[in-house]
């Protein structure tokens, strides 16, 4: 195989084409960069006949460590699958839908991307009545209307929050009537005092030696 390649020279009209000769290049990576740049525009140069002209296209090619790629439109199974059984577009054209659910695809992800925009309004509503609700100061997040839109898992975390602010609240005023028995009972007599009663809450400090002065009642 040869290609013809215009040769020109600096400040001199072209010379015409000369016939340069297609081989086998020796060297291994000269091989693996032509083989991957060459590939690369092989399926470009069938993407755009599909695309310019309707067409549908499988191309397949095997490197000499024996690796296939591919491409096709719509896409490689169909293309073959028509190609051994010998149908038309025509006759195909049905197995090629089935395959393939463009339509389907698309109409998915429509209405995939409208529950997205709807979700988002809804956070921000959300976000826009808690800052309302901080700015204000006035009552609790638990005093705000609920909202009916939420589903199964949303009001399972909000009775889950209520029920561990119950707990936390609950904890805080058992702590408030406990009584303070560090100040309640009474400390152990010095010797020599006796089975007098002595009421811990008539201790004074002696200013003089710093010991403790028990004053009976």
């Amino acid at each position: 195989m040869v290609l013809e390649k215009r040769v020109m020279t600096k400040g001199k009209k072209s010379i015409g084409r000369q016939r340069i000769e297609i081989k086998e290049l020796d060297d291994r990576g000269k091989q693996q960069v032509t083989f991957s740049k060459r590939r690369t525009g092989l399926f470009k140069k069938a993407s755009e006949l599909c695309v310019l002209c309707g067409a549908e296209v499988a191309v397949f090619v095997f490197s000499q460590k024996k690796n296939m790629y591919s491409f096709g439109h719509p896409n490689v199974e169909t293309i073959l699958e028509r190609y051994l059984a010998g149908k038309t577009m025509s006759d195909s054209s049905s197995s090629s839908q089935e395959l393939v659910p463009v339509d389907e695809f698309n109409r998915q992800y429509d209405q995939l991307q409208k529950e997205l925009e709807k979700e988002k309004m809804h956070l921000a509503e959300i976000e826009e009545m808690n800052k309302k609700m901080k700015n204000t100061n006035v009552g609790f997040w638990w005093d705000e209307p609920f909202d009916e839109n939420m589903g199964l898992e949303e009001m399972e975390q909000y009775m889950k929050a209520l029920q561990e602010v119950r707990r936390k609240v609950g904890a805080r005023i058992e702590e408030f009537r406990m009584p303070r028995t560090s100040l309640m009972q009474p400390m152990n007599m010095p010797m020599g005092l006796g089975n007098d009663f002595v009421n811990v809450n008539s201790w004074e400090s002696n200013a003089c030696g710093g010991f403790l002065c028990w004053n009976n009642i």
